[in-house]
């Protein structure tokens, strides 16, 4: 656990610091597996965003807001929501329209330096050592919406890798102009959060570079926990910590039911 972390979970962290990011109008897809992306969308709209406008991917709800944390594609979520698009409306969207969502925010089991992410395979796709659980809408949010985030809860060798062994998602592609070279839209990997910084692209090289890190990470910790060796332009910042009104808005408003404090520790 960061040293100073106290006050809140992991969880808890990532979730305030993916809102922060999030502008008001904003249109925006969360998966199936997704209590820290719903709780930071919810906690947007709580504070400074109203009028953003989230969808559940496998379930077509929009903007289910109850103050409890359930997975998006939880029926549940249907008598809470705001609306609900049918499947054929719902791959209209995420499979045709370029840039029609402002942003994805999606976890990986690998992802690289250029923001490349894996959810299908750890080893060879025949023998594989892990498999996730597939591509599912993935390579399309990716290729199509105008950004996207990337939440990873750890952050070692084994998900920090120099290219991944599957492109569920592309990135940066390999770097510098390399993705709109290979046909997609602009757009591609905006943030990466994890349990021991924040970090983005560089606007040129699209190299993952250090936004800022935890309090009490180091820079040496962080990259002996990477595969690659990581962007660092100056002495980075110490990360803000979720204040006492952010984490009162996201425990009294969104997580009323402590699922992130409780599915999201800070390990040990």
């Amino acid at each position: 656990m960061p040293a100073n972390v106290e006050n809140c979970s992991m969880g808890e962290m990532l979730a305030v610091l993916l809102a922060r990011d999030m502008d008001d109008g904003d249109k925006a897809i969360v998966g199936t597996n997704s209590d820290i992306q719903v709780a930071a969308c919810n906690l947007a709209r709580a504070r400074h965003a109203p009028q953003l406008w989230w969808v559940s991917g496998p379930g077509g709800m929009t903007n289910p807001t109850e103050g409890v944390i359930r997975p998006a594609a939880d029926a549940e979520n249907i008598a809470v929501s705001s609306s609900q698009f049918d499947l054929p409306v719902m791959v209209d969207f995420i499979d045709w329209k370029e840039h029609f969502f402002d942003f994805a925010i999606l976890g990986a089991i690998q992802t690289d330096r250029f923001g490349n992410i894996n959810t299908v395979v750890v080893g060879d796709h025949a023998k594989p050592k892990l498999r996730g659980p597939g591509t599912v809408g993935i390579s399309a949010l990716t290729g199509l919406s105008k950004r996207f985030y990337i939440m990873m809860t750890r952050h070692d060798r084994g998900a920090f890798v120099p290219k991944v062994d599957f492109v569920a998602g592309v990135g940066h592609r390999d770097g510098g102009t390399s993705r709109t070279d290979f046909g997609l839209p602009p757009g591609g990997p905006r943030l990466v959060v994890t349990p021991l910084g924040v970090f983005d692209f560089h606007p040129d090289s699209k190299e993952m570079r250090v936004k800022s890190l935890h309090p009490g990470v180091t820079l040496e910790e962080v990259q002996d926990a990477t595969g690659f060796d990581l962007l660092v332009e100056g002495t980075p910042p110490v990360t803000d910590t979720p204040t006492d009104e952010e984490l009162h808005d996201l425990r009294t408003r969104v997580d009323r039911t402590e699922v992130l404090q409780k599915k999201f520790p800070w390990a040990a």
